[in-house]
Formats: structure tokens, sequence, C-alpha cells
């Protein structure tokens, strides 16, 4: 009898473990976030791409599990697992937020009709994009939140994965980051404090007895909408999951706010995220290192205004890499919210004493940090000197060679003169050199190569307002425009050893960085990268093939052309040839 009973329940054993590897997958890997896991919860497959279908098991020790599947938190009221779940191909799914045209004011053609009757600017009309709802299934991934509550209600710590199921969904190459971003629908659509709709404020504004209807000349393009929300009240709790072409990197908590100025009213949009120990314990977003992104805060970067080439920034940037002023890093990437497709973006930094003390190995808090005439990193005192100095570089006689040597110890000349050098060869104009720059330097001495107290440049957007071959860029005299309203360039041109070194490093430059040749072989790199994940981003938003998309980048090696034969005219027409 005893030797009956151990055969019988050996056998119901073995039957009950075919079960469950018949419901479950075979993987017999485990994943658990370890900066979120409290002991109890596992997933029996970890964030990632898989070819086939699978179920998934939720496993823990305590009583209930909870989760859900649309980004929210979960809680007692959220769908009770009882089961292993059934993952499939999530795109099959209706789209639910994709469907919506409360994302952008270009959604409302009336009100653009009348915007355009308005405003008689040229440079607006490549920036007033034809969007489209998809009328088809968006690729879509699954998103599972899940919580565990013991027998005396003690809720545990959120445990978040993603899923891409199916060889379509796989990255299109090894380089290509994919994000998920998942939040609680409220904090994105909510009408009142959704941060990515138009909203009640887009509503209050167009009812406005003194609103843009009262008189639109009195009124400039922005209108006012929930996305121009700003600051920490702005800033909603995510989940991020990044994989690395098709390697899973992190799951982590983040801050997220819309990012940009009138890039804001774009679709999609750009977003800041923020790590912080309120949200789970982290200060970094943990990147790998040779990522070249700094970790301290990131962004996710829609290419501004320049809404169908996408690759301004990091074309510009990579060009200038080499060149005395700090410069971005440029990753591709996909996003997808709230498990819907969100289009084609770069994940890249956001400039801050943090990214300066990882690039250039300073001391953070010995860094003095100044966007467009406005503090962001130091004291009220730096602030003071930075105003005192650069208005002494724009001001003083520098034919006096005491005034130019102090202007020398001031600021990094060779900074200076790479910075506007680059930028005019770029053709930036219009939101430059009014705004749109900024300057770094370390407080005190530091004994390391940047810790000299000297301030330097910093190159960001130049999507728009520039590089544009259709507006006549490639022959606009932006040195000109530039010697005019920069203070710096133009006073500085004074000095006679300055404007021969900026002249000679403007020619450098034609015969070397941004030689259309090489420029050219770099806009085929970043055509070819992007070839095959911008088909779907134009398909999503626009309703069309990716054709302009490569309009756009022969457009930018014609503009190189062109410049290239126009800098020396420039030159020539502002004296500067003649030293």
């Amino acid at each position: 009898m005893k030797k009956f009973n151990f055969w019988f329940f050996s056998v119901i054993a073995l039957i009950t473990v075919m079960i469950f590897f018949s419901r479950a997958d075979l993987n017999t890997n485990t994943y658990r976030d370890d900066k979120k896991y409290d002991g109890d919860l596992f997933f029996s497959r970890e964030s990632g791409f898989y070819d086939q279908p699978f179920y998934l098991n939720l496993k823990t020790d305590k009583a209930e599990i909870y989760y859900t599947l649309d980004g929210s938190e979960p809680d007692k009221s959220s769908l009770k697992y009882t089961e292993p779940l059934y993952i499939c191909d999530a795109t099959e799914n209706d789209n639910v937020y994709s469907i919506r045209t409360d994302l952008s004011k270009f959604f409302y053609k009336d009100l653009t009709e009348f915007y355009l009757e308005h405003k008689k600017e040229a440079e607006i009309k490549d920036v007033i994009p034809d969007y489209a709802v998809p009328n088809y299934n968006v690729p879509k991934c699954t998103v599972i939140k899940a919580v565990t509550y013991d027998k005396s209600g003690n809720r545990g710590e959120t445990l978040t994965a993603s899923y891409f199921v199916g060889e379509a969904q796989r990255p299109t190459s090894d380089d290509l980051i994919t994000l998920v971003i998942s939040t609680s629908e409220d904090n994105l659509f909510d009408y009142e404090k959704g941060i990515y709709v138009t909203g009640k404020r887009f509503d209050d504004y167009l009812n406005d007895p003194e609103g843009y209807f009262s008189d639109p000349s009195e009124h400039d393009e922005f209108w006012d909408a929930n996305y121009f929300g700003s600051g920490r009240e702005w800033e909603k709790e995510a989940n991020l999951q990044l994989f690395d072409g098709s390697e899973f990197i992190l799951s982590q908590q983040v801050g997220i706010r819309i990012q940009g100025g009138s890039s804001r009213e774009l679709y999609p949009k750009s977003l800041n995220l923020y790590a912080r120990e309120e949200y789970d314990g982290n200060s970094v977003i943990h990147l790998y290192q040779n990522m070249g992104i700094c970790p301290d805060r990131l962004t996710v970067s829609n290419s501004g205004e320049d809404i169908y080439s996408k690759m301004k920034d990091p074309l510009v940037s990579d060009i200038c890499s080499d060149m005395d002023f700090v410069c971005m890093e440029y990753r591709p990437c996909v996003l997808y919210l709230n498990g819907e497709y969100w289009g084609y973006f770069f994940l890249t930094d956001r400039y801050g004493r943090k990214f300066l003390q990882q690039k250039y190995g300073v001391d953070d808090d010995n860094v003095i940090y100044v966007k467009a005439g406005v503090l962001q990193d130091g004291t009220d005192d730096d602030m003071e000197r930075y105003l005192e100095e650069v208005s002494f570089i724009g001001n003083a006689d520098m034919t006096v060679e005491e005034n130019y040597k102090k202007a020398q110890e001031i600021m990094d000349i060779d900074s200076l003169i790479d910075y506007m050098a680059a930028e005019v060869y770029i053709s930036r104009w219009n939101d430059w050199p009014s705004s749109n720059y900024a300057l770094w330097r370390t407080r005190n001495p530091e004994d390391t190569r940047y810790g000299d107290c000297k301030w330097r440049f910093m190159l960001f957007d130049v999507n728009w307002g520039g590089l544009t071959y259709d507006d006549g860029d490639s022959t606009r005299d932006t040195l000109l425009l530039t010697r005019n309203e920069s203070p710096l360039l133009g006073n500085m041109l004074n000095n006679p050893d300055f404007k021969r070194r900026f002249v000679d490093r403007l020619l450098s430059m034609r015969e070397n960085e941004f030689n259309p040749d090489k420029v050219s072989k770099k806009i085929d790199y970043y055509e070819d990268i992007m070839a095959v994940p911008i088909k779907e981003h134009y398909r999503r938003f626009f309703g069309t093939d990716a054709s302009r998309f490569h309009e756009e980048a022969e457009k930018l090696k014609q503009f190189f052309r062109e410049r290239y034969d126009y800098i020396p005219e420039m030159i020539t027409n502002n004296r500067l040839s003649q030293i």
C-alpha cells in the first residue's frame, strides 16, 4: 500500500508539473526588478521580444496579486490574478490613445487656417504639419503592472514588465533603442491635469474675450494649452523600460514632463525624464556607461520643428563632436506610450551640472551653467559675475591689447571661435543667437583641463532656423546677422588677431568638418539607419509613405553644397577677407 501511494503521488506530481509548463513559458528564468522587488513577486518571463505567444505566470508567497494592462498603478480594484496570462501580439488590440485629436492644435484645421490667414511669416510654412489619425492598428506591446497584498492588506511594490510578441515587433537594428513609458491615463490625457493634451488651458485661451480671436495681430503663434505646463507641478511619475536592440536594460520609475518651446505644439512631443529618489530611491537613470549619455536626466527628443528629416540635431552634433564646445550624444529610439507605438525619436542628454561632471570630470558643485541668459546651475553671485564678464567682452574696446588679453582670461577663445563659426556655417538664425545659446565654467580653479574658470559654449537645438534649403538658408548672410545680434562676436571681430583666427577657422570648417562630400556621407549614414523605422513613423502620424524623409535628406546635401560655395562670398561681403 505504501508503495502504491508513493507511485500514485509521484504520477500526480509529474502531471501537475507538465500542466504547469504547458500553461507557462518554457524558459525557467524568472524576472524580478532588484530595484523594486520586495521579496515575493515573480514574473516567469522578463520584459523582452518573443517570437511566439506564451503564458505568463505571476508567483508570490503572499495571498493575492492584482495587475493592470493600461499603464496605471494596480490596487485592489484592479484585475485579480487567478491563472496564467496569455501574452500574444497586442497589435491586434484596438487603438486607444493614438485615435485622440486633442494632442496638438494642428488637429484643429479651421483654427490652423485662421492662424495662417493672420500670419504672413514665410518661415512658418514648414512647421504646419498635416496630422492624420491612423486608420490601422498601430504596433503595440503588452505592459503589465502587478502588486501583491498580504493577508493583513499590506501592499507590496509594483513590478512592471513589457512584452513584444511576433517577428514584426523586433527592433529593425541592433542600434535602435526601444523605450516603453507607462503611467496612468489621467497623467497624460486628463482634461484638467493631463500633460499631453490641449485640455482646459486651450479652451480657456480660445474663449478668453481678450484672447487670440480678439486681435490676432497682438498674439504670437503660441496658443496656451495643457502641454505648455512646466515645472514640478506638471511632472508625472511613470515607469521607464529600455531595450538596447533586443537586450532588456532597465525598468525604473522616473518623472516625465513635456519638453521644448514651440515644439510642444507638435505631435509627438519631446519628453524629459528625471530620476528622483522619492520615486524609487534612484538618483540616476541606470544606463550602460558605453551608451555615452549622461544618466542624471534624459530627453526623448522629437527633433523639434525638424519634423520631416528628424536628423538635423544629431547630424550637426556628430559633425561638431571634436570642436571646442559641448555637444550632446544622440541615440535613435522608438517610443511606446502605455503600450502603443508613439513614434521615432532620439534619446539624448539634458545639459546640467551632472552632465558636465560626467563629460569633463569637473566637480558638479563647482559648475556654473547659464542658458539663454538664465542661470541654470550656480548662485546669484555667479550670475552677477557672468553678466559682468559677458558685458565686458561685448563692450570693451578689443583693439586695446590689455582688453583682449582679459577677454582671453574670461573666455576660452577657441570655444567662442569654434561655436560661432559652426553656427554661422549652418546658417542659424531666427531663434539664435538671441536665444538657444548656453555657456558654462567652473566657479573655482580645479586641477583639470576644464577647471580653468573660463566660459565655454554649448550646442543645442539646431532643428529650426538654419539648414533649411527651401528657405534660402544656404545663401543667407548669417555672419552679418550674428555680428549684429551677438555683441560677443560682433565686438571681438574688432580685434585683428581674433578676426584672422575666426576667418581661418570658418574656411577650415569649409574644407574639413563641413566639406560637402564628408557631410553627404554622414547624411547617407543617418538616412540608412533611419530608413526602415521612419516608415512606421510617417504612416502613424501623417498617413503617408516616407518619401518626404528622403527628399529632406537630399535637400540637406544640397544645402551644404551651396553653402560651401557661398562661404567665401559671405566673408568678402562682411569685409573680413582683407586681413
